[in-house]
């Protein structure tokens, strides 16, 4: 009889402890009404914005308690895709563990400069920073200034620590500014600093379509800034799709240190994922297809210290004529370069990197912009291992062009179909050996074990260590087709 009534009791303290912890729901479908359930919510409590078409709304979601890890409090449309904000509405999130779902900006866009419709990060009214914050499942589409108009600010920026960008969908931004930014405080003389709080972002499984912009400033997503790009930001950029980015040069720019960048796809762009400022950065596992007809497509492009790039896939690169363009570019610096401009890229290590029917010539060292109007600085201690071109369908003038004879490099084990190289890293690789697996093309180079062992202990800070296969051996099952990412309403 006892056992059955501490049986009883067990049970009702169970239940009750349900019922307690059941999360409470708060329907709104403007400011007041928000304000008003921002001061009542707690950990995995909901917020439900009602369907509608909002105009030059502001939304400021800063709770007055914070959420958890494992019960974030949430503010979502009431139906994925048909809250839709327009004019000069924007989401401001600031606070720990806050989660924004299923919201659409679309339409006439009026925001003005260094506005963006979401902001992971304080509204300018005293609300704290973001941490540990998500945005999912929300579409930022053709809402956008003209290129004309001068105006320059992002669809998200992202400041804080530890937040997340996951399956979203961004299209049709033609004003300048990066699609989304991370941004970091810049120091008031320009020198940039190493003691700013590294970031932890991580931005994954995104859809980021048609873009253009006719100069500098039209990246899909940047990720620092110049003037801090000493910063040790560490985040992840991870199985996005990258696709018709027009007229830039750089879809995916880096701009600060300890970044990786690993199993995105980018397709028929105009403009090339560029590790431009900041040193220890990684780029692996990416398939790059430049295929467009536009001929201005890229690959690669390598500045500054320290910087690592292997088991990328890159084909159809259109644009090799171009001196940033070749498949693989490892860049010259500038003579007292700042910290904004371009520092060589000394001690890079690109290893194991498969080119395919792509415009020559496949890897181009030396290469400096000449429309800085300084004197350059050749790279130094430049390793190359590894890699493979591979070229079936014309003539590919060389696999390796020595463009500033200044350049200090040791090859090794790299593989080509044709061409002339006199370079003895480089061995000619008959078209019988070469794997056809899958749509891909691949080839069996000599593995470098100083090279694996390298990469490795540069990975080591990331708590990442990789097998031979992984750092040698493209997967085409980790590219990243249209199905994988985006909103879950939108296909």
């Amino acid at each position: 009889m006892k056992l059955k009534l501490v049986i009883f009791l067990m049970i009702l303290n169970i239940a009750a402890f349900t019922i307690k912890s059941k999360a409470a729901e708060y329907a709104v479908s403007n400011v007041s009404e928000l304000n008003t359930a921002l001061d009542k919510v707690k950990a995995g409590d909901i917020i439900i914005w009602k369907d509608g078409a909002y105009t030059d709304v502001k939304i400021s979601f800063s709770p007055k308690k914070s959420g958890s890890a494992k019960e974030p409090i949430i503010l979502k449309a009431q139906t994925a895709g048909k809250v839709i904000l327009s004019g000069n509405s924007q989401i401001f999130i600031s606070g720990s563990y806050l989660q924004v779902e299923g919201f659409l900006f679309e339409g006439n866009c009026t925001l003005g400069d260094k506005e963006s419709a979401i902001k992971l990060g304080p509204d300018g009214k005293g609300a704290e920073e973001a941490s540990h914050c998500r945005v999912t499942n929300c579409a930022i589409v053709n809402y956008t200034r003209t290129e004309e108009s001068g105006v320059d600010n992002n669809s998200i920026a992202l400041e804080g620590t530890y937040n997340e960008i996951d399956h979203c969908y961004f299209y049709g931004k033609t004003n300048k500014g990066p699609t989304v930014v991370v941004n970091y405080p810049v120091d008031k003389n320009n020198k940039g600093t190493d003691d700013l709080p590294s970031t932890y972002h991580h931005v994954h499984h995104n859809y980021w379509g048609y873009r253009t912009f006719s100069s500098n400033g039209g990246e899909q997503i940047r990720v620092g800034v110049s003037g801090a790009s000493n910063t040790h930001g560490f985040n992840i950029i991870e199985y996005n799709y990258f696709e018709d980015e027009r007229h830039e040069g750089e879809v995916i720019s880096n701009k600060s240190c300890d970044n990786i960048y690993r199993f995105n796809t980018l397709v028929g762009n105009d403009g090339s994922l560029v590790l431009r400022n900041g040193r220890d950065n990684f780029a692996y596992g990416n398939y790059i297809n430049g295929k467009s007809g536009r001929n201005e497509s890229g690959g690669l492009r390598v500045v500054n210290f320290n910087n690592t790039v292997f088991n990328n896939y890159v084909e159809n690169c259109e644009g090799g004529g171009k001196a940033l363009k070749s498949p693989i570019v490892i860049m010259s610096g500038l003579v007292g370069a700042g910290i904004n401009e371009y520092h060589a890229a000394d001690n890079a290590i690109v290893a194991y990197n498969t080119v395919v029917n792509s415009t020559s010539p496949g890897i181009a060292i030396g290469v400096g912009n000449i429309h800085k109007g300084k004197p350059f600085v050749a790279p130094k201690n430049v390793i190359l291992s590894g890699n493979v071109f591979i070229n079936l369908i014309g003539k590919n003038i060389t696999p390796f062009a020595v463009v500033d004879s200044a350049s200090e490099y040791v090859t090794s084990s790299n593989l080509f179909t044709n061409g002339e190289t006199s370079d003895k890293g480089f061995s000619l690789l008959k078209e019988k050996d070469i794997i056809k697996k899958d749509g891909f093309q691949f080839a069996k180079p000599k593995i470098e074990q100083a090279v694996i062992v390298a990469i490795n202990k540069r990975l080591a800070p990331h708590n990442i260590q990789l097998t031979e296969k992984e750092i040698t051996q493209f997967d085409p099952k980790q590219v990243v087709g249209k199905k994988d990412v985006g909103v879950s309403w939108m296909k």
